[in-house]
């Protein structure tokens, strides 16, 4: 049996691999750092590493900056730069940049081309282990198991049928004056189960909006916690649902406020309200002048083990419960573009169990993030 053959390493190659060694533990020695200065509050300091991490090259550092600079989150509001960080990392194979990457490409994905490049992103991400990219792929690809041969999750992304999510669902009549419909099944339970499981990681307490001012205030009532999914947390299959309720409502998506999904325990609720900004109410007036009115709102029931719970519509003697994955849109605006003030709802607390609820209000132009 012949001998392994003897590789010779030159000194030159050696003292390059040492020096790339030790830059690399003194990017992963920065983004430590930057951990701990996030845990003792102190955010510029920590963005100010992560800057010097990701300068060194480090891609997990330009994947964590990255997604703090595209929405301002404990850093600078600098979301181009954040986007070149993301796609710097992508660049060296970081899976979560491809799985940020996978959702930010999918939410402005516009045509089949650009639909492939946000599956291209969510592929790799889950071949270089991104957890989320797998359990997304998981889901839209109809849960086929990896065989752990090389392209099995290819296979499940070319399962995924982006169009059926484009497909408008079939609907029914609730109310024709104010326009009501519900669309029975508009998601699968496989998905409200998803979209549960993400928001439980991020609920808060919710807020409500003083009747006079505008201004946010907790008020009397026990109300709902709640989480609203912007850039960072969102993910491809939120975008597919998003398109799915711009199919059934014939709104575009870049009309959509950031999508919130609110969870009820029993005696939380949410007190009559409308949905419409008020041009009575100054600072609701100066919003809607600005960023365009709220013309829609799509609710989807995302359980249905609860007792209770239901939508309420005092002026047109209406309460209605859908069960998991049913939708309700109704228009906030008559046919003369003025708010509905018939449109007035609430949800009720439930009885028993909880209640999961995805809230989507639609303007009349390109949205901006809710307040």
């Amino acid at each position: 049996m012949q001998p392994p053959p003897v590789v010779l390493i030159r000194p030159e190659d050696r003292r390059t691999a040492l020096r790339a060694a030790a830059a690399r533990q003194a990017a992963e020695a920065l983004r430590i750092d930057a951990q701990a200065a996030d845990a003792a509050g102190r955010h510029e300091d920590a963005v100010t590493l992560l800057r010097q991490a990701a300068e060194a090259g480090d891609a997990p550092a330009m994947s964590f900056l990255g997604a703090r600079l595209l929405i301002g989150r404990a850093a600078p509001l600098e979301p181009r730069e954040g986007l070149r960080l993301l796609q710097r990392a992508a660049e060296q194979d970081e899976a979560d940049a491809h799985a940020l990457l996978a959702a930010l490409k999918a939410a402005a994905a516009a045509t089949a081309a650009q639909q492939a490049i946000a599956l291209d992103h969510l592929e790799r991400g889950a071949d270089l282990g991104s957890a989320l990219a797998q359990g997304q792929l998981q889901l839209l690809g109809g849960r086929v198991s990896p065989d752990g041969t090389p392209g099995a999750w290819g296979r499940m992304r070319r399962a995924i049928d982006w169009t059926a999510w484009t497909r408008p669902p079939p609907k029914r009549v609730l109310s024709e004056s104010p326009r009501l419909r519900a669309a029975d099944g508009l998601l699968t339970p496989a998905v409200c189960d998803w979209l549960v499981a993400r928001a439980q990681l991020r609920l808060q307490p919710s807020r409500g909006d003083d009747a006079a001012s505008g201004a946010a205030s907790q008020g009397r009532l026990r109300r709902p916690r709640i989480v609203e999914f912007d850039v960072v947390n969102t993910d491809v299959v939120l975008a597919l649902v998003r398109a799915r309720m711009a199919a059934a409502t014939r709104l575009p998506t870049p009309a959509m406020e950031l999508t919130q999904v609110l969870h009820y325990e029993v005696g939380q609720q949410s007190g009559p309200h409308f949905d419409f900004l008020d041009p009575d109410v100054e600072v609701q007036a100066i919003d809607a002048a600005a960023h365009g009115q709220r013309i829609a709102t799509v609710l989807v029931y995302l359980n249905d083990d609860y007792e209770g719970g239901e939508t309420v519509f005092p002026a047109l003697g209406l309460r209605h419960r859908g069960r998991k994955g049913d939708a309700l849109y109704f228009a906030n605006i008559d046919l003369d573009n003025q708010p509905d003030r018939r449109t007035l709802h609430a949800e009720a607390a439930p009885t028993a169990g909880e209640t999961w609820l995805l809230s989507q209000r639609i303007r009349d132009r390109v949205a901006v993030p809710a307040r």
